[in-house]
């Protein structure tokens, strides 16, 4: 799924490349960039799907906020470089660089060994800092609430003439 989608996303930019004005184009356009969405979509979950599989289950929460700071932090940086291109070099030279650069992650995935998986991997066990994996904690014995926040809410209530 990855590999297909990563290697639709260089060929959506094509009616980007050729476009010229008129209808046509802006409809060839918007088909373009609504299949690069798609693509994106399809990618993205899967990309999420195994890397939540592979990361133990106390890191999934580091492991998403890192995803997200380094996806989210990578989009000024890289709009910033394209208007600088784009102001030095022109646009068309600037939008054919972006289409080559969306052939690498095609490229790196198509080299790694996620390629042959066939079967998800089952998720590690949380390794403690002497090396030794820990089970996650689980609670002993019977959970009793706080019975004085209980009787505090209740006097409360009786005090002002409620139930």
């Amino acid at each position: 799924m990855m590999l297909t989608a990563l290697a639709i996303t260089p060929l959506t930019q094509f009616p980007l490349l050729l476009a010229s004005p008129g209808l046509l184009w802006q409809c060839a356009i918007g088909v373009a960039l609504f299949l690069q969405l798609v693509c994106a979509g399809a990618a993205g979950t899967t990309q999420r799907t195994i890397r939540q599989v592979v990361t133990a289950d106390g890191m999934q929460a580091r492991m998403q906020a890192v995803s997200t700071w380094l996806t989210s932090g990578a989009r000024p940086v890289a709009a910033l470089l394209a208007g600088g291109l784009g102001t030095w070099i022109g646009v068309r030279p600037t939008l054919v660089a972006g289409t080559c650069l969306l052939v690498v992650p095609l490229v790196v995935l198509h080299r790694s060994p996620l390629r042959s998986l066939l079967d998800m991997p089952g998720s590690p066990a949380v390794a403690s800092p002497s090396g030794q994996a820990v089970p996650p904690p689980t609670p002993s014995g019977p959970i009793v609430p706080n019975t004085a926040v209980a009787e505090d809410a209740q006097h409360n209530h009786s005090a002002e003439g409620g139930p």
